[in-house]
């Protein structure tokens, strides 16, 4: 029997088959719509037109997309064909065999025509096929006079089946007892057969957690080799590499400091000493640091550490830099709760003067360990080292910090009304659907409001917000650039310590008191609004329903309707790229990078915003860059079996994370999709130029950190991984020794 598939595309409607025989039903009968299925070029095949490689499909089953239906082929051999829709023209391209593992999938954003014929009887497709691949003709690529970036495809889709999330042998199959060699050659292999590096060469690939080997097996497990590892924070700090680990509560693992090669390109980072856990059961989220001269003229660097869970709380270090050997530490700054990330600033005037901007995530809202009878706020900006010698504090400072809730904004953990209505709209409810795993889709029932993430402007003088569901606002902090230390920790710089309570009686969600919201502008952090002329007026005139309007509108919150439980992850300003409004004699930046998160293995995933913030006091979306599986049906259709077609895959996770911004380039750390990069030279029409999916899968989290040229990440799962992006604008990387990482600045 010959099998004939018709593919018919969503949206246009268009659909083509190519095959010759007996049809049997088609997809397009069904309504149903394909997936792209990643090619894998090999030997013995007849030339393929550039942009097109050799499928390789492993399982007797063919699944459309949406449907319980499943077509049983018997393994044996098949020609394949198909037409793109930007290069409009068909190939055949020799026999494949055919062991279909999950289904043949093809993009939506392709419209394809696929014939898939056992090879005894394809007498005459392939000359059907050649005809009107010549009648058609190629369309070549047409680029624009001046683009740098030139012909790119559309965001990588990784082939999720086709890439194992486990242990693996030099054949690149599922073997617990393969030896570290094979696993390494496995990956390689993978690697290059599903083209999961484009425009960037893995370099080194540094396991953090060893494997286990069980004797009376044979097989290892609990390592990154296994998929297995616990991976979580990183920062580089001169030559010296720093690695973190999020753990159970009854297990402790030290941070891991690495020394870089002298030619990092031919030889990884080697381990020279680590940094133990202050308690068990840490999440290192984040760390940062610089290296600097201090007053005595001797050099040192200064890490800074965060553990990120309910009982959150702050570390300074001093290390060696030259050993690498951590030499003092800070006492322990309790949080009270979840501190969840931070932003590191090093003022431009005085290297020795190291602030951060915490966000308390979760952890906002109680019990302050710091100051009695208080609550823990949003944000904290905490003093690190002395700013005259240049060494840190017996115990880092706090010297000024801020609530969104307490100046009128969303309340913390927001409730619906009964009918599921939020006070700024209404989330969509895909409940009622599941993945392949039967994982029920998402909704929302509370919105947290809270800080994820905040950074500092180069100059100090502005805090950006990724304020989670309550969106990202800009905050004013030029009091924390232009006070010392020592008069913001005293309460004597002329500026209020904490956030002025707006309501009357202090009774958040009451009444506004007009006298205390005029009193907001004086608050040693407060939202750039609040400068503006036209809304002090309003203040003044007692208008606070036009006050509230401009206030909420200050915030670019696209929650309701974008379904994010997390909301805006992190908020990264644009370098070298400054608004071009008059008013900006300060050179601050036009755009922001915003990274968005959905924790949890519920669709839909999360993407990414670049903003304008040229008024920085209204800021607006520009564009936004995704991933296929972005959209809610593709998400569902998220393969659950290993390339075995047996073995269940590991859960993974699909935040788009964490995001290191240069002025044309974004390298941002996308979970289970690998790292991007992305040109951002027309911020209305972002491209993917670059992406990196090490095998076997895993969860790239940390911010990519980029030096000389090389860029480095910690996967959750598999460990440390270091690559050399060779794309476009590959040229504009910096190669002066420096670290630049997404939410330090300047950059060390």
């Amino acid at each position: 029997m010959t099998f004939t598939f018709d593919c018919r595309h969503h949206d246009s409607g268009r659909s083509a088959t190519v095959a010759a025989g007996t049809a049997i039903k088609t997809l397009t009968e069904f309504g149903a719509s394909m997936h792209k299925v990643r090619m894998v070029e090999e030997r013995g095949f007849r030339p393929v037109p550039p942009g097109h490689h050799i499928a390789r499909l492993d399982t007797p089953t063919l699944a459309p997309t949406g449907l319980k239906r499943r077509w049983q082929l018997p393994p044996t051999q098949y020609l394949i064909g198909w037409r793109h829709e930007e290069r409009p023209y068909s190939a055949v391209l020799g026999s494949v065999t055919a062991r279909f593992k999950g289904g043949l999938k093809m993009s939506r954003k392709w419209k394809w025509a696929a014939a898939i014929v056992p090879l005894a009887l394809s007498g005459g497709i392939g000359s059907g096929v050649a005809q009107e691949s010549a009648a058609r003709g190629p369309t070549d690529c047409v680029v624009q006079p001046g683009d740098v970036v030139g012909c790119q495809p559309s965001a990588f889709d990784p082939p999720h089946q086709q890439i194992p999330t486990r242990r693996i042998n030099d054949k690149g199959d599922l073997d617990p007892s393969a030896t570290a060699e094979q696993v390494m050659a496995g990956a390689r292999l993978v690697e290059e057969q599903l083209g999961l590096f484009r425009n960037v060469e893995h370099l080194h690939w540094v396991p953090l957690v060893p494997s286990v080997l069980d004797p009376a097996t044979g097989q290892y497990a609990g390592g990154d080799m296994d998929g297995e590892g616990s991976g979580r924070a990183l920062t580089i700090i001169g030559q010296c590499l720093f690695a973190g680990h999020s753990v159970p509560s009854d297990v402790s693992r030290d941070i891991q400091i690495f020394r870089l090669s002298e030619d990092p390109i031919a030889n990884p980072p080697v381990q020279v000493s680590s940094l133990p856990m202050p308690r068990p059961g840490m999440d290192d989220t984040l760390m940062s640091g610089s290296l600097y001269t201090r007053a005595d003229g001797t050099q040192t660097i200064t890490l800074i550490r965060d553990n990120s869970n309910d009982d959150g709380a702050l570390w300074a270090y001093e290390v060696d830099p030259e050993t690498c050997l951590v030499t003092n530490e800070s006492e322990e700054y309790d949080f009270g709760g979840d501190f969840h990330e931070f932003g590191m600033w090093i003022d431009p005037q005085n290297e020795k003067r190291v602030l951060i901007v915490s966000a308390a995530g979760s952890g906002s809202g109680r019990p302050d360990p710091l100051r009695p009878g208080q609550l823990t706020p949003d944000i904290r900006v905490i003093a690190i080292t002395d700013a005259t010698t240049g060494y840190i504090l017996p115990k880092p400072i706090t010297l000024a910090q801020h609530s969104l809730q307490e100046v009128g904004g969303p309340v913390r953990g927001e409730r619906p009304d009964a009918t599921g209505l939020f006070a700024d709209g209404r989330y969509p409810d895909y409940t009622h659907l599941t993945n392949l795993r039967g994982t029920a889709g998402a909704t929302m029932t509370a919105q947290n409001n809270t800080v994820h993430q905040a950074t500092f402007s180069a100059d100090g003088e502005r805090i950006y917000v990724a304020g989670g569901v309550a969106g990202f606002y800009v905050i004013n902090s030029e009091a924390i650039a232009h006070n010392s230390d020592a008069d913001l920790a005293a309460g004597t710089a002329g500026c209020n310590f904490e956030s002025t309570n707006v309501y009357v009686d202090g009774v958040i969600g009451g009444d506004i008191d007009g006298a205390r919201l005029g009193e907001v502008v004086n608050d040693c952090l407060h939202m750039v609004v609040n400068d503006d002329p036209g809304v002090q007026e309003l203040i003044a005139q007692g208008n606070f329903g036009a006050y509230f309007a401009l206030h909420d509108r200050s915030r670019f919150d696209p929650f309701p309707p974008i379904l994010a439980s997390t909301g805006m992850h992190s908020a990264i300003a644009v370098p070298n790229r400054p608004s071009l409004d008059q008013r900006n004699d300060a050179e601050r930046p036009a755009y922001i990078v915003l990274t968005t998160e959905r924790p949890g293995a519920a669709c839909p995933t999360s993407w990414m915003y670049i903003l304008s913030i040229e008024m920085e006091t209204f800021p607006t979306v520009l564009s936004t860059f995704g991933v296929p599986q972005n959209e809610v049906a593709t998400c569902l259709e998220t393969p659950m079996l290993e390339p075995d077609g047996v073995t269940t895959r590991r859960n993974l996770a699909w935040q788009n994370h964490n995001p290191t911004v240069f002025e044309n380039l974004i390298f941002v750390s996308w979970y289970g999709q690998g790292v991007r990069v992305i040109d951002i030279s027309n911020p209305f029409d972002p491209r993917e130029v670059g992406h990196a999916v090490p095998a076997p899968a895993g969860v790239a989290r940390s911010y990519p950190v980029v030096r000389d040229g090389l860029f480095y990440w910690v996967d959750n799962d598999t460990g440390l991984h270091v690559a050399r992006y060779t794309g476009p604008r590959a040229d504009e990387l910096p190669q002066d020794g420096r670290t630049y990482e997404g939410n330090t600045t300047p950059h060390f």
